[in-house]
């Protein structure tokens, strides 16, 4: 128990490490990621959606992400951190990446075969002092307001095991990744 606590509190350190700028212009593209996109992998399909491709600027982000579960079995516990699902964010414009922290205790969901389990996206990223004063205040006005202007990339995850961590082997660890695109924009009706 000891040692899964330690794994716990380094995890957490370690995801919210990564809410830095990393200013590599490289990965701008000319178009974005589809609105939607799917991954299967085993007997889960992980889907990660925007119900909109444009948002009007500080609108609420309609962004979700599902797990559902198409085994043979009627139902599969899975293992994971407070959520299964993380969604760090990349604003492309600015070239600003917000990784998304998170609590690490051990919970358990139940997921009956064929019913999404999903979840809706809420901010959950920060700045350190390190950080430039462009990025602090950035990730402010989400805080405060919500997204400004800017073409987003959101790269989530589903993150779980189908056993209790502390003895699961790899076919049993499940990190399924996902990228969708959208913008925001001023006066979007």
């Amino acid at each position: 128990m000891k040692r899964m606590m330690s794994l716990l509190a380094l995890v957490f350190i370690l995801v919210a490490c990564g809410t830095t700028n990393n200013g590599s212009s490289s990965d701008i593209k000319d178009s974005l990621p589809p609105s939607e996109n799917n991954v299967k992998e085993g007997d889960f399909v992980y889907r990660l959606f925007s119900e909109k491709d444009v948002y009007d600027e500080f609108d609420d982000l309609a962004v979700f992400a599902e797990l559902t579960y198409v085994g043979d079995e009627e139902s599969i516990e899975i293992y994971h951190a407070a959520s299964a699902f993380h969604f760090p964010l990349k604003e492309r414009t600015r070239e600003f990446e917000v990784g998304y922290a998170m609590n690490e205790p051990l919970l358990m969901t139940k997921l009956l075969k064929d019913e999404p389990y999903r979840e809706k996206y809420a901010f959950a990223g920060g700045y350190s002092d390190d950080d430039t004063v462009e990025y602090r205040q950035f990730v402010q006005t989400i805080i405060e307001k919500g997204c400004p202007e800017g073409e987003y990339i959101m790269n989530g995850s589903a993150q779980f095991d189908t056993i209790d961590p502390s003895v699961a082997t790899d076919d049993q660890k499940f990190n399924m990744n996902a990228s969708i695109g959208f913008t925001v924009m001023k006066g979007v009706q």
